[in-house]
Formats: structure tokens, C-alpha cells, sequence
């Protein structure tokens, strides 16, 4: 009995261990999420500045065509930044949702271990009151 109870203490410190490395790993990937969100929007708003500072040169110029494609390309450029950030925030719940899913499991894998340890422990003293 007194083997059974130790597995169980190591299983229920590796299942705590998994789920401390699963928050990590979740922390972890939030934050990279959001980094390439930042970078993102700088990437965007540079290309843009420099967009609408070509597009005020050749509306200088009294070259509408030019400042029209400029303003092309400004509008290309706002739509690749919201179909990336749209991907990103599809990632983000993804991420979330297995993170949570996981975590779950853990959980429910650490009840079991207790019950375990729990009903090993009344055997054991069900076993010394019998014998």
C-alpha cells in the first residue's frame, strides 16, 4: 500500500508540474501574440506615412493619377493589417481555448490522483483494522 500512496504523490506533483508548465507556455505565447500584433500596427503605420508622404508629392505635382494609386495602396495596406490582425486574434482564442482545455484535463487528472491517494489511504486503514 505504502508504494501505491508514494506513486500517487509523484503523479499528482508531475500533474501539477505539467500544469505549471502549461501556464508558462500560455503566458509565453500571449505575449509573443501580442508582439507581433505591435509590430504589425508599426509595420502598417510606417508604410502608410511613407504612402501618404508620396501621395502629397504628387498631389504637388498635380499628378492625380500617382496620388491615386498611392491612395490604392494605403487602402491595400489597411486591409492586409486587418486580415493579419484578424489572424492573429483567431490564434489568440485557438490558443486560449486548447490552454483552457488543457488545463481542464490537468485538473481533472489531479482529482483522480486525490481519489486515488484517498482510497489507497482507507485500504490501507481498512487493512490495518482488519488484520
Amino acid at each position: 500500500y505504502g508504494g501505491s500512496s508514494t506513486f500517487c504523490h509523484f503523479s499528482l506533483a508531475m500533474a501539477e508540474q505539467c500544469l505549471r508548465g502549461e501556464e508558462l507556455r500560455a503566458r509565453h505565447q500571449a505575449a509573443l501574440l501580442k508582439l507581433r500584433k505591435k509590430a504589425l500596427r508599426e509595420k502598417a503605420r510606417a508604410e502608410l506615412a511613407w504612402l501618404d508622404h508620396q501621395k502629397c508629392c504628387l498631389e504637388n505635382l498635380q499628378d492625380s493619377k500617382g496620388a491615386s494609386v498611392m491612395a490604392t495602396k494605403q487602402h491595400k495596406i489597411l486591409m492586409e493589417l486587418k486580415q493579419e490582425q484578424a489572424e492573429i486574434q483567431h490564434l489568440q482564442n485557438i490558443y486560449r481555448a486548447a490552454h483552457q482545455e488543457r488545463k481542464l484535463l490537468l485538473k481533472q487528472q489531479r482529482e483522480i490522483l486525490m481519489m486515488r491517494h484517498s482510497t489507497a489511504q482507507l485500504q490501507e486503514k481498512l487493512h490495518n483494522l482488519t488484520g
